[in-house]
């Protein structure tokens, strides 16, 4: 890859972004608020993996003696920061500037400047990039310049300029890294802010672009610069599946980049699809479910796991969990089965079902029936853009809704698709009589 030579010898940091410390995980909350029944050691471990996600980056660096810590954006999960929050920030950046380590960070979105701070003094070895401009600052190791790190911070939530375009690498850096919060492609599911391409990125000429912002782990470029996203250390709801950390970042002096992932989330979310088909009665569809979580517990090192399971499929017992309450119950009963230690707890959210009777929707959809007309409908809205469009204008009324409106999003492509899916099974449930 391009660049300068170091010099000075090969270097090590850690690139970590989303942290979130402090947050709330509101969907289980507003269980708690709402009666449901969550063990308050799930709680409590979830309230603290956050600062236990931070704490482990801060060992991870200490452990690697690495050169510096870059953290890009979101820190906190709110504006108006908890003092809570901020404290623990502190005691862990202290823990590194007691290690002889520096930490740079920006904010962004979710921990904007414009936003509430304590009156906190950070350790010297800290710097906080500035809202207003790019700045530039130096990594020394013996007095002599090893890097350069470059950023900004979020003068407020929304950032809709292309920040990458104030970034320019510095005459003479050794290594030279940029620091950013932003949404490079515009990739679904996070907000546009701060928005760019990859070439916007490409031809500034650093070496590494360390980012922030897009929750899921991705290397954009391997090289040439190595532009990466480390995803967030601590999934915060049950859409942030799988294991979740940062990045060990490891240069050679001939400016040879490698990337290594490392774990630092205490606590695992995981999403199971289980089918029916083929399940013949109720005590192995249990058995099987078990089975499936605990070899997720098994993959997953032993490490506490909040789950969800999606039934899906089409199966004989499809009549049986449609009745009011058998997910409830069967959510209970898988509860009392699995393990609920203080620490290594294995704790079933819920269950969803999106399961099918056995009938051929494609085959009951050609009958001279109202069943068999409502599917031949549903069939057609799937490619004609018109029916789409009507079958929006209709879902518009209600998502606009003042009351209604609070708890329901438009739904794109692939969610109306499975609206439409959802209430063809839902005509066969409560129309189809099982008779040729």
């Amino acid at each position: 890859m391009g660049g300068y030579a170091l010099g000075s010898g090969s270097l090590t940091f850690v690139h970590a972004a989303d942290l979130h410390l402090d947050s709330q995980f509101k969907g289980l909350e507003r269980t708690v608020a709402g009666g449901g029944e969550i063990p308050e050691n799930v709680l409590r471990r979830l309230r603290n993996s956050s600062f236990e996600a931070f704490n482990n980056i801060v060992d991870l660096c200490i452990n690697k003696k690495i050169d510096f810590l870059l953290l890009a954006g979101d820190i906190y999960d709110v504006a108006d920061k908890s003092l809570r929050a901020q404290l623990r920030f502190r005691d862990g950046l202290v823990r590194l500037a007691d290690a002889g380590i520096p930490a740079f960070v920006v904010h962004g979105n979710h921990d904007h400047c414009a936003g509430w701070r304590a009156e906190i003094k950070l350790p010297e070895t800290v710097h906080v990039f500035s809202d207003r401009e790019v700045e530039s600052r130096p990594v020394l190791r013996g007095g002599r310049e090893i890097a350069g790190v470059s950023g900004i911070s979020y003068p407020g939530r929304a950032v809709v300029e292309n920040y990458a375009g104030r970034f320019a690498r510095g005459a003479g850096v050794p290594f030279a890294v940029a620091l950013l919060h932003c949404n490079v492609g515009g990739i679904k599911g996070h907000e546009n802010y701060a928005p760019c391409g990859l070439d916007d990125l490409m031809q500034k000429g650093f070496d590494y672009w360390a980012l922030g912002h897009v929750h899921n782990r991705a290397v954009l470029n391997p090289a040439g610069p190595c532009v990466a996203y480390p995803g967030c250390p601590q999934g915060r709801h049950p859409r942030e599946t799988g294991e979740k950390g940062c990045l060990l970042v490891h240069v050679t002096e001939n400016n040879n980049i490698s990337v290594e992932f490392f774990p630092t989330a205490p606590v695992r979310w995981e999403s199971v699809a289980v089918s029916i088909e083929g399940i013949a009665d109720d005590l192995t569809l249990l058995e099987t479910i078990e089975d499936r979580l605990l070899r997720f517990r098994t993959a997953a090192g032993g490490k506490p796991i909040v789950a969800r399971v999606l039934l899906n499929g089409r199966g004989f017992l499809h009549r049986n969990l449609v009745r009011v309450s058998y997910a409830e119950n069967l959510v209970q009963e898988l509860r009392n089965r699995l393990p609920a230690e203080e620490e290594d707890f294995l704790w079933l959210d819920s269950v969803r079902v999106a399961t099918s009777a056995e009938v051929d929707k494609n085959e009951l959809s050609g009958t001279d029936t109202l069943l068999g007309d409502f599917l031949s409908l549903i069939k057609e809205a799937r490619v004609d853009r018109d029916l789409k469009t009507e079958l929006r204008k209709t879902l518009s009324a209600l998502i606009e809704h003042p009351r209604a409106g609070r708890y329901l999003t438009e739904p794109d492509d692939d969610e109306l698709g499975e609206l439409l899916e959802s209430a063809g099974d839902l005509a066969v449930d409560l129309l189809w009589d099982g008779e040729e």
